[in-house]
C-alpha cells in the first residue's frame, strides 16, 4: 500500500508539475497577446495623428479653372548644383489646393502666399494652350510648346513630389529654351538669337535673381548632365519633350456614335430570339471604346460578343460588335423591343495651359507666368431603339410535350410490333 502511494504521489507531483508548464505557458500567451494589442493600438494611435506624404505633383486636371491663387513655401531645395526653387509652388483654387504649378520664366519673379505672410498671394488667369503660337518679343520669331504636355505626363519620377517638383521644373524650363531656339551651350541676353554668349558673368541681377532669357544657363545645363544622381531624369524629360511634341491633337474634334438600326437583322429558335451584329460606328478616328446600357426591354436581354459568349457591358472595343439575346418564351406574347444606350469613348486628349498674373508684376518685380495640365475624356452617347418584326414564335412548351408524346408513342408501337412479330414463332415451337 505504501509502495502503491509512492507511486501515486510521483504521478500527483508529475501531473501538477505538467498543469503548472501549461498554465505558464497560457499567461505567456496571454501576456503576448496583450503587448500585441498595445503595439497595434499604438499604431492606430500613430497613423491617426501622422499625415502621409502628399503629392500634388501636376499631373492632369480634369477641368482647369479660369483662375487660381499661387501659394508656396518659404523652404529651398537644391538638388543639383546651386540651382535653387522652392521646395512647393503650388496653385490653390479658394481654399482647395489645385497641384504643382510650373513657372515658364526663370529670370522673371515667383511669388506665393506662406505660412508666414498669406497676403504674398497672387492671382494667376487662364491664358492660352501651350499649342499656341507665342510671340518671342522684338525678334518676329514665334514658338509653341507642345512639349510641355509630355513633361507633365512624365512628372512622377522619384515617388517624393517635392523632389518630383524640383527636377520637373527644370525639365519645363529647359524645354522652353530649346523651343525659344536657345543654344544649349549659350547665354542670351534677350530673345534675339543675335545676343547670345559664352559668359556666366551677369547671371544674376542687382536683387540676385536670375537675369538670362535662357531658363536654365549653359553651366547649369551642364551641371544638370553631369549629376549622376538626378540629372538624367531632367534630360529623359527635355529628350522626350522634343521627340513628342508633335503627338498631341490640335483639338478634340467633334465626337459622334452611329448605329443603322435598318441594318439590324433577328434570328429565332426554340430557346432564343437574337439580333444579328450590331457595330457602333463614329467619324471621329480616336473612338477607342464603348459601354452599353438597356433602358427597357421586352424579355431579360444578354449582351454577347460575335462569337455569342456572353460580354460586359461596360467596355467593348470600338473594333469590337455586339449582339443582343433574350429567351424565346420571354417573348412570345408580343415581338421583341429595347431601348438602348450606346456611349462611345475616344482617346484622351491632353493639353496645357498658360497662366498669366494678374497684376503681371508684384512691387515693381514682373512676375512667371504658370502652367496648369489638362486631361478631357471626351465620350459621346446615342440612344435607339430596337424593334424585331412580327415574329411566330413557337410555343416551346408545347413542342416538348409534342415530342414526349410522339417519343412515348413510337416505343409503345414499337414494342407491341416486337410482340406480333414474335408470337407465330412461338406458337409454331408448341
Amino acid at each position: 500500500m505504501a509502495k502503491m502511494s509512492a507511486r501515486a504521489q510521483i504521478k500527483k507531483t508529475r501531473n501538477k508539475r505538467n498543469n503548472d508548464k501549461i498554465d505558464k505557458a497560457m499567461n505567456d500567451i496571454k501576456k503576448i497577446g496583450v503587448i500585441s494589442c498595445c503595439l497595434v493600438a499604438v499604431l492606430l494611435v500613430v497613423s491617426i495623428f501622422i499625415d502621409p506624404k502628399e503629392s500634388y505633383s501636376a499631373g492632369f486636371l480634369k477641368k482647369l479653372p479660369d483662375s487660381f491663387y499661387s501659394g508656396m513655401t518659404t523652404e529651398k531645395q537644391s538638388l543639383i548644383s546651386d540651382i535653387t526653387l522652392p521646395r512647393e509652388f503650388y496653385g490653390t483654387d479658394g481654399n482647395e489646393r489645385l497641384s504643382y504649378i510650373y513657372c515658364m520664366d526663370h529670370r522673371l519673379g515667383m511669388i506665393g502666399a506662406t505660412q508666414e505672410d498669406p497676403s504674398l498671394k497672387h492671382l494667376y488667369e487662364k491664358g492660352s494652350s501651350v499649342k499656341s503660337e507665342f510671340s518671342l518679343e522684338n525678334t518676329g520669331r514665334s514658338a509653341s510648346y507642345n512639349g510641355l504636355i509630355y513633361i507633365l505626363q512624365n512628372d512622377s519620377i522619384t515617388g517624393d513630389g517635392a523632389k518630383d517638383y524640383y527636377l520637373t521644373q527644370l525639365a519645363v524650363w529647359w524645354y522652353i529654351d530649346r523651343a525659344n531656339g536657345f543654344d544649349d551651350t549659350k547665354n542670351y541676353t534677350s530673345y534675339d538669337l543675335a545676343t547670345a554668349t559664352t559668359s556666366e558673368e551677369n547671371k544674376y541681377d542687382g536683387r540676385g535673381d536670375y537675369a538670362f532669357y535662357n531658363n536654365l544657363s549653359a553651366a547649369d545645363k551642364a551641371a544638370i548632365k553631369a549629376d549622376t544622381t538626378y540629372g538624367k531624369y531632367v534630360v529623359n524629360l527635355v529628350d522626350g519633350a522634343v521627340a513628342n511634341q508633335n503627338n498631341y491633337n490640335d483639338d478634340l474634334g467633334s465626337q459622334d456614335i452611329n448605329v443603322d438600326t435598318s441594318k439590324v437583322t433577328y434570328t429565332i429558335n426554340n430557346d432564343y430570339l437574337e439580333t444579328s451584329v450590331i457595330k457602333p460606328t463614329s467619324t471621329n478616328s480616336t473612338f477607342e471604346s464603348y459601354s452599353i446600357q438597356i433602358n427597357n426591354s421586352v424579355g431579360t436581354v444578354e449582351i454577347l460578343d460575335e462569337n455569342n459568349n456572353p460580354i460586359s457591358a461596360n467596355n467593348i472595343s470600338a473594333d469590337q460588335g455586339f449582339k443582343l439575346r433574350v429567351p424565346a418564351s420571354e417573348v412570345q406574347k408580343e415581338s421583341f423591343k429595347a431601348n438602348i444606350t450606346i456611349t462611345g469613348s475616344f482617346a484622351n486628349l491632353y493639353d496645357a495651359n498658360v497662366y498669366n498674373p494678374n497684376p503681371p508684376n508684384h512691387e515693381a518685380r514682373q512676375l512667371q507666368r504658370a502652367l496648369l495640365g489638362l486631361i478631357e475624356s471626351p465620350t459621346a452617347p446615342t440612344t435607339i431603339d430596337l424593334k424585331a418584326p412580327t415574329i411566330d414564335v413557337p410555343d416551346t412548351g408545347s413542342n416538348s410535350f409534342l415530342i414526349y408524346g410522339i417519343g412515348t408513342l413510337i416505343i409503345v408501337v414499337g414494342i407491341v410490333l416486337i410482340v406480333v412479330a414474335k408470337r407465330p414463332n412461338n406458337a409454331k415451337k408448341k
